[in-house]
């Protein structure tokens, strides 16, 4: 934690107490009214007791009305002891001054990648082992990849319940391979076939630019097959100039180095990218998160790319996970809400809205349910976004950012000339040098 943001959550302390105590939530820590054991969620007994709820999203923006057509709305049908309640947050600025202000919320739902910069940062974090173990959570159900992430963050605990993943997919579109005659792209390509097929694709026709393949590089690195922790976990030393790293970033470097797929200017942006798929239709390839949707034009989807000594490997698990917070005076009906998201009954709901793919080990055989409840994602591959096996997981830290920064500026200097040995030394440099000054602050 940041000086000074110790003092504010320390400082917060009675605010929050009062305004718990004003949410009309606690009722299953005990109270005057009997409460009567109903099985719940996943099975399990909880106390049905009324209680409030309060969530809290890291996703920038997230409305109120999204929040309950993805999350609320199916948790109140099912629980409809608990109110729901959402901070948005452009309402509330910014985490930090929402808890300086003396706000509380039960429940944080954040991506993997998030959890460092909101959850621990703000010594938010509570490990739920004792709940799992009082109500008998079969832990063995989830994805398991989903599950030793969370034991890399809290040492051998459980901070979080993954409600759902998304991971590496690759976008296509028709109406660009059958002007130019080409083959579609097809589940189970490896890295080299891609990268020849980007090759063929790359060409300028009638005055127009049309590149093989978009990316967006920082998520892929993320996802990687290698799965090689980019950041030592404990001391945040840089390790991108070991070869378990420079492969896979020689890997994806190489695209930019095609001819005529370049990035433009001096500096590589997701925008720049997303755009010429999404946007501007002149990209046949897209690289992405899973849970890309493309519009307005005739797209489809397969597979991630394998590296060829690792068939059947697909990308690393990105999942979003609902977090218990330790200032929650509500943390069994909590639980409970955790419970219920992680059963097949909501895991179903989500797939068939194609929102996000399951956490559950054998959420395979949900593949064919992908999208139902959404007419524009009818007759696509989404099959292929059910990996044979996700790659191990690797550690994301709170100091990702910084180093990603100059992993941009490495791939630039890449695609200008430089080889790999010598950008990432020099991105190594400067982001060790960054996240030092950091941790010093």
């Amino acid at each position: 934690m940041k000086k000074g943001m110790f003092v504010a959550v320390v400082a917060m302390t009675t605010a929050l107490a009062v305004l718990a105590a004003g949410c009309g939530g606690g009722a299953e820590e005990g109270g005057s009214k009997p409460s009567v054991d109903k099985p719940a969620g996943g099975g399990a007994n909880f106390k049905n007791d009324p209680v409030d709820l309060t969530f809290y999203l890291t996703s920038n923006n997230i409305s109120e009305e999204k929040f309950m057509e993805q999350y609320g709305n199916k948790i109140k049908e099912k629980l409809p002891h608990i109110n729901v309640k959402y901070i948005m947050q452009k309402d509330s600025k910014s985490l930090p001054e929402l808890l300086t202000a003396g706000g509380s919320f039960d429940i944080m739902i954040s991506s993997v990648g998030l959890t460092q910069n909101f959850l621990t940062t703000y010594d938010l974090q509570y490990d739920i082992s004792e709940l799992i173990k009082k109500y008998n959570f079969d832990l063995n159900k989830l994805e398991p990849t989903s599950v030793e992430i969370q034991r890399g963050f809290a040492d051998g605990g459980i901070y979080g319940m993954p409600v759902s993943t998304t991971s590496g997919a690759l976008f296509y579109n028709k109406d660009l391979f059958d002007k130019f005659g080409v083959p579609y792209p097809k589940d189970g390509m490896t890295w080299d076939e891609v990268y020849e097929l980007a090759k063929k694709m790359t060409r300028t026709e009638g005055g127009i630019k049309y590149k093989g393949l978009a990316m967006s590089f920082q998520h892929l690195m993320l996802l990687d097959q290698n799965s090689f922790n980019p950041l030592d976990p404990k001391t945040f030393k840089p390790r991108i100039t070991e070869d378990g790293f420079k492969q896979s970033f020689e890997n994806l470097a190489r695209f930019f180095k095609i001819p005529g797929n370049e990035v433009e200017g001096d500096k590589y942006t997701l925008a720049s990218q997303t755009d010429q798929f999404l946007k501007n239709g002149t990209a046949a390839m897209y690289l992405s998160l899973s849970g890309t949707r493309p519009e307005n034009f005739n797209w489809d989807i397969v597979s991630h790319p394998v590296y060829k000594d690792k068939p059947g490997i697909g990308p690393q698990s990105y999942p979003t996970y609902f977090y218990i917070t330790k200032t929650s005076k509500n943390k069994d009906a909590a639980f409970q809400v955790l419970d219920y998201i992680a059963s097949e009954d909501f895991q179903r709901f989500m797939v068939k809205a194609g929102t996000a793919n399951t956490i559950l080990k054998d959420g395979a055989k949900f593949a064919s349910d992908f999208g139902i409840d959404d007419p524009k994602l009818k007759g696509k591959n989404f099959k292929s976004l059910f990996p044979q096996k996700y790659a191990a997981p690797t550690i994301k830290t709170k100091y990702q950012g910084l180093l990603e920064t100059e992993l941009y500026t490495a791939l630039m200097e890449y695609q200008k000339g430089s080889d790999a040995n010598t950008v990432l030394r020099a991105a190594a440099e400067r982001a060790d040098k960054a996240i030092q000054s950091e941790i010093k602050k």
